[in-house]
């Protein structure tokens, strides 16, 4: 089971360049299809991961860094 916290441990791993953002985009990717998601957050958790897995697809109209600090800020809540 995905957990808002170990959302949160990956998001932080990209911000502190341990992660490229393509292999967090893939990890999102994976993570949709194959995890089950902390009961009480699952819609915030899909959300983050839906965002993040788009952030590298070439076929988006426009690509954008996501915002990782808004998104840091939604798991603390």
């Amino acid at each position: 089971m995905l957990t808002r916290q170990q959302l949160q441990r990956r998001l932080e791993e990209h911000i502190e360049d341990r992660i490229t953002l393509e292999n967090l985009s893939a990890w999102a990717e994976s993570a949709i299809r194959t995890e089950t998601f902390e009961a009480a957050y699952q819609d915030q958790i899909v959300e983050i991961l839906s965002i993040l897995r788009d952030a590298t697809d070439p076929h988006r109209f426009k690509w954008e860094q996501p915002d990782l600090d808004s998104m840091l800020e939604q798991l603390e809540s």
